[in-house]
């Protein structure tokens, strides 16, 4: 049950303990237990268990104070590894938050910094020795956090493809009402189709995102979780013996912007910039005590071209997609709600890509009068606000999907209002969102391999279009 704004604590306390599911965290008493498979939990040792709780409390929490108008949090833990590191991560993330949120950047930034984090343990459980030497192996092995999204899904596939195990781990996160109402009827068809396994993670934590635990609505809480599931994914390394974390984070979660205040903003949350998964692999490493890579195969591609890749490639695969938030009621009967941004830019990159719009799910034509405001942001776009994806790769799936003949308000809108401008600037446009850009994060052993696959599917379909 929720609480109402008249109820928001004073004080915040932290606890944490070991059970055997998983980790237990407490706030100011109340339970929020973190709950692993019953055959991958016990058997991680004792130690790592420890030196997992401690940061797990730390970075499923920092982001009370600000959230509740305070200016301290106690931990009754040990200090953790990834302290330093989520400094970082959370105050790069501020101005994003408060972007979300219509709030003062520098307001957040400030609020941020001057939080005191106070623990009654400042001793750091380290392991005895961290290994970075990258052990050869004639297989390598991948934890895949596997959300059903295009880029876990397209993920798994190249896995598939490069000879690489690929073990599936999904977070289940409360705080969306309907998502795993449809995953878990995804996994269940998947695992049957496919024979492999999709392993999940209860994060009751997550209720604590949004505020929504207090009555609250804030984006607070959101920018640390691609750090946070690296290390949450730890018991899983450490069973399988694994090489790479393989995230999800495409070209366009580099994009930043200077907001109206002036302040550096990432556009999607530092936590998914490529500058930071060197960094999540480092954290990662000492926590685990060997060398285990943090990568993106999606880092060369935008948005659309990974739909397009994902379902002319596998297409197999590609009819699980859901990439919607679902937490809403119109998602209470479909995996796709229809009526947020983000199905809105889905559905013009998955018709401009030439997918069977009824295959993947969608049952309403969104380029329709009656879906007009999900593009509202795109014909009004305001780069100094801007939201869920970009006007220009938006812009370029309207102009391929109208040239496909789909029809509709919005695409009669954009034809009157826009398309000489996307005309104009189509090859430029289309070399950036349907070719292959910084790939830095994909290691030299995978990267040729991978990147022929990626120009063998946009050089197809840019000859078709």
């Amino acid at each position: 049950m929720t609480k109402t704004d008249t109820e928001l604590p004073r004080s915040i306390t932290i606890d944490a303990k070991l059970t055997l599911k998983g980790v237990d965290i407490l706030v100011n008493g109340e339970s929020f237990p973190i709950v692993y498979p019953e055959d991958i939990w016990p058997r991680y040792a004792e130690e790592s268990k420890k030196r997992l709780m401690d940061n797990v409390a730390y970075s499923s929490t920092i982001f009370l104070p600000q959230m509740l108008g305070l200016n301290s949090i106690t931990y009754n833990t040990n200090r953790p590894i990834a302290e330093t590191f989520l400094f970082k991560n959370g105050i790069y993330d501020m101005s994003t938050c408060a972007s979300s949120d219509d709030k003062s950047s520098k307001d957040y930034v400030l609020k941020f910094f001057n939080t005191q984090y106070l623990f009654k343990n400042n001793a750091i459980r380290v392991p005895e020795a961290v290994e970075f030497n990258e052990v050869k192996r004639d297989q390598k092995t991948a934890i895949v956090p596997f959300s059903f999204g295009k880029e876990s899904m397209l993920s798994f596939a190249l896995c598939q493809e490069l000879g690489i195990r690929p073990i599936l781990v999904n977070f289940i996160e409360s705080v969306n009402d309907f998502e795993y109402l449809h995953k878990k009827q995804l996994i269940e068809d998947f695992e049957k189709e496919t024979g492999v396994r999709v392993y999940t993670i209860q994060y009751s934590p997550s209720m604590l995102r949004y505020g929504r635990h207090w009555g609250l609505h804030t984006e607070l809480g959101w920018g640390l979780q691609t750090t946070e599931y690296s290390f949450l994914c730890l018991p899983f390394v450490d069973y399988f013996d694994a090489d790479y974390i393989i995230l999800g984070n495409e070209q366009s979660c580099n994009d930043t912007y200077y907001d109206k205040e002036g302040t550096l903003t990432y556009k999607a949350g530092y936590d998914q910039h490529g500058d930071w998964a060197t960094q999540q692999g480092l954290l990662t490493s000492m926590l685990a005590g060997r060398k285990v890579d943090v990568i993106s195969f999606m880092e060369p591609l935008y948005e659309i071209a990974i739909t397009r890749i994902l379902h002319a490639r596998y297409p197999q695969y590609g009819k699980y997609q859901m990439s919607c938030m679902a937490d809403t009621d119109k998602a209470a009967k479909n995996r796709w709600c229809q009526h947020c941004v983000k199905c809105g830019y889905m559905y013009a990159c998955a018709a401009a890509s030439g997918i069977d719009l009824k295959g993947v799910g969608f049952t309403e034509n969104l380029f329709d009068a009656t879906h007009t405001a999900i593009y509202d942001h795109f014909f009004n776009y305001d780069p100094m606000a801007p939201a869920y994806g970009s006007q220009e790769e938006l812009g370029l799936a309207f102009y391929i999907a109208a040239k496909g003949g789909h029809k509709g308000a919005s695409i009669d809108r954009f034809n009157k209002e826009l398309s000489a401008t996307f005309l104009e600037n189509f090859s430029k446009w289309a070399k950036q969102y349907l070719g292959l850009n910084s790939s830095g994060n994909i290691p030299d052993t995978l990267k040729p391999q991978m990147l022929k696959i990626f120009t063998e599917e946009l050089d197809r379909f840019m000859a078709s279009l």
